[in-house]
């Protein structure tokens, strides 16, 4: 579990460093979603770590399942709004956080 930490960070880094090229470019838009990922990861390995550090892995992983229980519904709440920013930024969270609870599955199996 402690490399999936590693490679979470690694991947919010990656994004964070990829947000502030966007910025230099002017292209705000596109360093907004990095941001958003990034912070996805980086609160995901907060959320891992806490409950590692407790013996707990399995209440961590239930928080990242809140995380996409209360995400989704923001994105249907966004759409019923027909708010295309909202819907971009739910739509890049749970993309990123997919990408988390694979990590973590196939850290679980291997």
């Amino acid at each position: 579990m402690e490399n999936l930490i590693n490679i979470l960070n690694e991947k919010n880094a990656l994004l964070n460093e990829q947000a502030a090229k966007r910025r230099a470019e002017n292209k705000n838009d596109e360093a907004v979603f990095c941001t958003v990922g990034a912070n996805v990861y980086n609160i995901s390995a907060t959320v891992l770590s806490v409950w590692l550090e407790k013996g707990d892995i399995d209440a961590g992983k239930a928080v990242i399942e809140r995380f996409r229980t209360e995400w989704s519904a923001s994105l249907e709440e966004a759409k019923k709004k027909n708010d295309a920013k909202k819907i971009c930024v739910e739509q890049t969270k749970l993309e990123a956080l997919a990408d988390v609870i694979s990590l973590f599955d196939a850290a679980r199996c291997g």
